[in-house]
């Protein structure tokens, strides 16, 4: 008995000590949660014991012949010596912190009171019964089976822990639940792994009354041998509650609601049919509809390209665009590539993410003194330098500026010239200089003129879409070329002085030919004859006529000299010989003593007709000359040969002189208004063009003749398609890296000069670092007391980083796991930054910075689900992760009460853009128009300006609808459209000056307004030769009306365009003739009708009149009987009958993006609640944003996923 009472003393004093662990998730002990894992496997062998033990008691009270005392206190001994490592197994995986504290408190004490009375247990049973001294006591018998009971309870609420809440009841028959009383509780049903049960009375009641309803009216269009409409009802299952057909099953209630099944030629339902079969899908839809909400519906999801590329920009201050090599993005059924059920994560990402972490924290991280950068300046004006120092780069179809043009400066780092350096180090620089000069190539030379004060560059004019002039540029665009000599990588600064120019009439130059016919000769005209040229041995005299290379293929050039008597406008015409296409005949004359604004060089089109003539006269250009001498130079590569140069001055009549006089004039009063304008560039030079990107905003030039103004553009070197090192690239014209700068008034014709643009200098610093260390830096590794003390300032700068990177608040185990990880590495590093930076690494390939997903609601308060609330809301509107005014807010627990104005804020800050722009993009489906391949040829004024600016044209209105808080109505017919000059002159608008987006107000007729008529849209729905009505039908009723078109039947004809006639039927006639084939004809009547109300646009968006020398007839009847005329109708329809239907569609879009994923039929309850506030606010745009913002789906207090599954 003593030794009962010492074990059992000492057994109670271990398990008051459990007590003592903490649960709540302190502890970071791996080792510890590894043996707790234990518990499960030991606790069965306690529970087996006291069971047979209990059942061994009573067997040993009604027969105590069996003599079963002994074996009972083995069993008794056993149960303590196994419950004792069980009970203290469970307290070790407790202290993990992962269970859900209310069920954990009760089994807990459960178990811990089992272990207790146990022990004592042993005790009792030595205490004889005083009526049966061979027996136990009754008091031993009441706590053995109240230990019973309680480990029964304790095991019940395990088997709640780790199987959830209805691990017993989940599957029992419905008949078997009834039987029993057991709710089947719908309400709390969650939708996973669903079971029914054919034997229910719902399956019952299907099979005989829903399924032959279904059968009798909607098998033959929707069953196993034919789906239309890619519909199947045969094969849908009656229980919704899985929601596994729910979806499909709300899909055929809205058509049966809608009257469109069965269609009206098949037999139809009765009354009783109808409500029997409406009011079971309403049902179970709403049964369905119920459990789906008490489902979390919220997804986990991974950052997409975008926003893992800006949470990492904002996280380190380095402005590389990391996530480019990262896998593109899915997109969902509903077309948005932020959908958490599409955004898997692979391998691959997994591997990227480590690398771009290393990669992005070497950049941010800095050691050492500032480097010295590259800065290289470059100023421009007539015979400003010394005609030795600075490059002229050659190739094909080059221009460079003459070095005696331009003077080349080394800056040091304060910005001054390096001049007094040691002898020795003179060459040195003497060949920097030589490397690097100033390019023109791609630009007419009658666009741009080197004068005293520096370069006047003409408003640029986009060049055809047609290559190599397509990959040229812009003409003209001023180019700094520098060769090896600059850095890959950092940021760098541009800079330019600038100033308005001027327009002269009397700067040698080149003009353009106002007509392409020969000069008509006089004795005025001047002839420089081949066969008295002094030419090399390049060439050979045919004929004693023709000068011709002998290899074609090598650049050859012949000299000449030319005397002009009196200063005016000449006319060059070439006499030369007949050669074939195929040989690519060219010319390169250079007229102005080799002064590149002389230079003009062509292919020369060579017809067939050409063949049988004895001489060929090629007008070549005009060009004013200054009375005296010049000096030229004729050839090229692939030259055609030349028997005659022909120089003609103008007709003393003739109106040119005139004319270019008071072009120049009025061009210098029409622009004496408006602002030439800067727009920047960087990339590689290539054989035969460049391949560059735009890295700035443009920038207005408002300095008047005379004054300087400076600027500064900065960027990212990584961003930009730079020459990348290598030694393996060699030549004289390969690693040429440029930088440089256009005019950006766009023009449309050669004759359009533009506002003139004065450039003095242009100058490149790299790397540009205008504080250090850098903020990258500083952010990381900041300022500290503690910088001294290594495990002091690393744990304060691991947390802060990760509690950055995290986007919500820290707790004390998170920061000792990686803390931990910090004391492993590091003394594997020299620099005490290297071993931090390790840590980093893994803070940032963590799933916390990785993914957005919902934290569970504390008992204590909901202070994390605020930080949740506030990345949802930063990734829904700026597409990034959320700054310091709403962390601030959510640290307080203040975000939620202040949403309204902080989506007003959020709306007015420039981040904006980001869900504007990745919204409307996906929403609009602008994709198309990016990848539309318009034949330049149709429409040669169809630029990658005029494409680029349609994008802007979408963005910019959408931002300004809602900056303005305007009514989403406008997005069907507004009485602005946001456009550019360089647009709006595309369109046919005039009025519209300078290259800055704006409102502007539209006339009565509404050719433009809106979403419907914008070229993003119209050009993006064609085939790029023509307009597309299906594409453009469909997209409306998609994207606009929200109905979506079934897909087209398998096998289904194209338009043949070897139908005789075809090319000469308008649209609307093609589509007639389509829509007469009997496959075709049940979904083209709803479709067509919409599509034909487009026909007034071509394939790039502009209004005609008339389609292959036919009037265009845009009347259409729609599928309700609706007759309208053209986009004035289709948009008055929309406005006066469908504008809730857009509403609906515009709402579904945009909560899909903003949630994550796409809406199904459980979401109709709530769009409908955020429809009704937004048409009783009048229709504006901003009260849509705030509605989603505030429904349940974006942000709910609900349990989380782990309680659902595991029970509360």
């Amino acid at each position: 008995m003593k030794r009962s009472l010492v074990i059992a003393s000492t057994f109670t004093v271990l398990l008051f000590l459990l007590l003592l662990i903490p649960l709540d998730g302190s502890v970071d002990n791996t080792f510890l949660f590894f043996i707790g894992r234990f518990h499960p496997i030991l606790l069965h062998l306690p529970i087996g014991a006291l069971i047979v033990l209990f059942l061994m008691e009573i067997i040993n009270s009604f027969r105590s012949e069996l003599n079963l005392n002994a074996a009972c206190d083995i069993l008794l001994w056993f149960s303590v010596l196994s419950i004792i490592p069980t009970i203290s197994l469970g307290f070790l995986l407790a202290s993990s912190g992962n269970y859900e504290d209310e069920l954990l408190n009760f089994h807990k004490w459960l178990g811990w009171f089992t272990a207790l009375i146990c022990v004592w247990l042993v005790v009792f049973r030595q205490q004889k019964s005083p009526k049966n001294p061979n027996g136990v006591s009754h008091f031993y018998k009441v706590f053995l089976t109240i230990n019973v009971v309680l480990i029964s309870l304790a095991g019940h609420f395990g088997g709640h822990l780790t199987h959830g809440e209805d691990y017993l009841t989940k599957y029992m028959p419905t008949a078997m639940k009834t039987l029993l009383n057991i709710d089947d509780n719908t309400d709390d049903y969650m939708v996973i792994n669903a079971v029914a049960d054919s034997t229910s009375k719902e399956a019952i009641y299907f099979k005989n009354n829903i399924r032959p309803i279904v059968k009798t009216y909607c098998f033959e269009c929707h069953g196993e041998d034919k789906q239309k409409g890619d519909m199947r009802l045969d094969t849908l299952h009656w229980n919704m509650m899985s929601g596994r057909d729910a979806e499909r099953w709300y899909s055929a209630l809205n058509v049966i609601n809608l009257g469109e099944m069965p269609p009206k030629k098949k037999p139809q339902l009765n009354h009783e049919e109808r409500r029997e079969l409406v009011n079971w899908l309403s049902s179970n839809l709403k049964k369905a509809t119920l459990a789906k909400q008490k489902d979390n519906k919220s997804v986990m999801r991974r950052l997409t390209k975008v926003q893992y590329t800006k949470s990492l920009n904002e996280l380190l201050g380095v402005s590389v665009n990391f996530g480019d090599v990262l896998p593109n993005d899915g997109k969902s059924k509903m077309g948005f590539s932020n959908n958490g059920n599409i955004l898997q994560t692979s391998a691959l990402h997994i591997d990227y993410y480590q690398k771009i972490a290393r990669e992005a924290l070497d950049k941010a991280i800095v050691f050492g003194q500032k480097p010295e950068s590259k800065r290289y300046k470059v100023t421009l004006g007539k015979n400003i330098g010394d005609g030795h120092s600075g490059a002229e780069f050659g190739g094909y179809q080059t221009a460079p500026v003459d070095n005696e043009d331009l003077l080349v400066e080394i800056l040091n780092g304060e910005g001054n010239p390096i001049q007094y350096i040691p002898e020795l180090q003179r060459d040195s620089l003497t060949q920097i200089k030589n490397k690097i000069g100033i390019g023109m190539r791609g630009s007419a030379s009658n666009r741009y003129t080197i004068v005293k004060e520096g370069m006047i560059l003409n408003s640029a004019l986009p060049a055809k879409e047609v290559t190599p002039k397509s990959w040229q540029g812009p003409s003209p665009n001023l180019k700094l070329l520098v060769k090896e000599d600059f850095p890959r990588t950092g940021d760098f600064a541009f800079r330019i002085t600038a100033s308005k120019g001027y327009h002269s009439m009397t700067i040698e130059r080149l003009i353009d030919l106002r007509n392409n016919e020969p000069a008509i000769l006089s004795s005025k005209s001047i002839n420089i004859v081949s066969k008295n040229l002094q030419y090399n041995k390049d060439f050979v005299l045919k004929n004693k006529r023709w000068l011709m290379p002998k290899d074609v293929a090598k650049h050859v050039e012949a000299k000449f000299t030319y005397q002009i008597p009196k200063s005016g406008i000449y006319q060059i015409d070439l006499v030369h010989p007949y050669v074939s296409d195929d040989a690519s005949p060219s010319y390169r004359i250079s007229l102005l003593g080799g002064k590149k604004e002389g230079i003009v060089g062509k292919r020369i089109n060579m017809k067939e007709a050409y063949k049988e003539s004895e001489k060929i006269t090629t007008p070549i250009t005009l060009v004013y000359l200054s009375e005296g001498e010049h000096k030229g130079t004729i050839g090229g590569k692939f030259f055609v040969g030349f028997s005659h140069i022909v120089i003609t001055p103008l007709q003393e009549d003739d109106p040119l002189p005139k004319i270019l006089e008071e072009e120049a004039m009025k061009d210098n009063s029409k622009y004496d208004g408006v602002n030439p304008s800067i727009q920047v560039f960087a990339g590689s030079r290539t054989d035969d063009g460049m391949d560059y990107k735009t890295f700035a905003k443009s920038a207005e030039v408002t300095a008047p003749m005379g004054e300087i103004q400076n600027f500064e553009f900065t960027g990212r070197l990584e961003n930009l398609p730079i020459p990348l090192g290598s030694d393996d690239v060699s030549g004289e014209l390969a690693n040429i890296f440029t930088i440089g700068l256009w005019n950006n008034h766009l023009v449309k014709e050669s004759s359009q000069k533009g506002p003139p643009l004065l450039v003095r200098s242009v100058e490149f610093e790299a790397p540009y670092y205008p504080v250090w260390p850098p903020e990258s830096h500083t952010t990381i590794f900041f300022d500290s007391p503690n910088k001294n003390d290594h495990e002091t300032y690393a744990k304060e700068v691991i947390s802060l980083f990760m509690q950055r990177a995290f986007r919500r608040p820290l707790d004390s185990q998170e920061i000792n796991r990686y803390m931990s990880f910090w004391k492993h590495i590091k003394d594997d590093f020299d620099r005490f930054e290297d071993g931090v930076k390790e840590v980093l690494i893994a803070i940032m390939c963590s799933p916390n910075f990785i993914y957005l997903f919902e934290p569970e609601i504390p008992e204590s308060g909901v202070s994390k689900d605020q930080f949740y609330l506030a990345s949802q809301l930063s990734y829904f509107l700026w597409n990034t992760s959320p700054d310091e005014t709403l962390n601030t807010l959510a640290a307080e627990g203040d975000l939620y009460d202040e949403l309204s104005e902080q989506i007003d804020r959020m709306i007015e800050s420039p981040k904006i853009s980001q869900m504007i722009n990745s919204f409307s993009y996906e929403w609009l489906r602008l994709d198309r128009h990016k990848s539309m391949d318009v034949n330049v040829e149709e429409y040669e004024d169809f630029t990658r300006f005029v494409k680029e600016d349609m994008f802007e044209e979408t963005y910019h209105f959408v931002h300004h609808v809602l900056k303005n808080n305007l009514s989403i109505l406008n997005f069907i017919d507004s009485d602005f459209a946001m456009l550019n000059q360089n647009l709006a002159e595309f369109y046919g608008i005039d009025g519209v000056v300078g290259n800055k987006f704006r409102p502007v107000t539209l006339k009565k007729n509404r050719e433009r307004g809106g979403l419907l008529s914008q070229g993003s849209f119209l050009s993006g729905h064609s085939d790029g030769v023509q307009a597309h009505a299906i594409k453009r039908a469909v997209w409306l009723k998609e994207k606009i009306l929200g109905d979506h078109p079934p897909p087209p039947p398998p096998n289904v004809p194209e338009l043949d365009p070897e139908t005789p006639g075809f090319e000469n039927l308008t649209l609307k006639e093609q589509l007639f003739l389509h829509r007469n084939k009997v496959s075709c004809m049940d979904c083209h009547q709803k479709i067509d009708p919409f599509g034909v109300v487009f026909e007034n646009y071509d394939a790039v968006g502009r209004f005609q009149l008339t389609s292959k020398d036919k009037p265009i007839d845009s009347k259409s009847k729609l599928p309700d009987g609706t007759e309208v005329e053209g986009i004035e109708g289709i948009k008055d329809y929309i406005l006066k009958l469908k504008k809730d239907d857009f509403t609906k569609s515009l709402v579904e879009n945009l909560f899909a993006y903003a949630i994550g994923r796409d809406i199904g039929f459980a979401d109709t309850e709530e769009i409908n609640n955020i429809v009704k506030e937004v048409i009783d606010d009048g229709y504006r745009f901003r009260t849509v944003i705030e509605q989603i913002v505030l429904s349940p789906s974006f942000y709910k207090k609900e349990k989380s996923w782990f309680n659902k599954i595991f029970g509360r």
